[in-house]
C-alpha cells in the first residue's frame, strides 16, 4: 500500500495518530465514549479545531488512512472573506464538553468550533 502523502504516523496504540508534515495538523482515530453512537472516532485537528470528523463501528485503520489521503493538507479558513489567517480563541467548558471559538482578523468574523469531548491536548 502506498504511503499517505504529507502524513506521518506517530503512534499505533491505543489511538492511531498521524501528524501532517507541512501544517502540523493532527489526525487521530481513537475510542469514543460509550455514550456515542459509533465506538471509534476519527478526527483531523488544526490548532485544536476539528476540521473533519467521522464515526466508525470498528477500528477501521484502512478507511481512516484513505480519508487522510483525500485530505493531504487541511486548512482552517474564514467562510466570509476566505482568509486563511484564522486565530483560535479561548475555550468554554460545560461539563465534559469543550468548545473553542475562532475569529478572522481581517473581517472580524467569529464563530464557535464543533464540540470537542474530553480533555484537549
Amino acid at each position: 500500500m502506498p504511503r499517505i502523502t504529507n502524513w506521518r504516523r506517530e503512534s499505533r496504540t491505543p489511538a492511531l495518530r498521524y501528524r501532517n508534515t507541512e501544517t502540523g495538523a493532527r489526525a487521530i482515530l481513537h475510542r469514543a465514549p460509550d455514550s456515542y453512537r459509533y465506538k471509534w472516532r476519527g478526527a483531523i485537528l488544526v490548532d485544536g479545531y476539528p476540521v473533519w470528523s467521522r464515526g466508525y463501528e470498528t477500528k477501521e485503520a484502512t478507511t481512516f488512512r484513505d480519508a487522510l489521503r483525500d485530505r493531504p493538507a487541511p486548512e482552517l479558513s474564514c467562510p466570509e472573506c476566505l482568509n486563511e489567517a484564522i486565530v483560535i480563541g479561548g475555550k468554554a467548558a460545560d461539563g465534559a464538553k469543550v468548545q473553542r471559538w475562532y475569529e478572522c482578523r481581517n473581517c472580524g468574523y467569529e464563530a464557535p468550533s464543533q464540540i470537542v469531548y474530553g480533555a484537549e491536548r
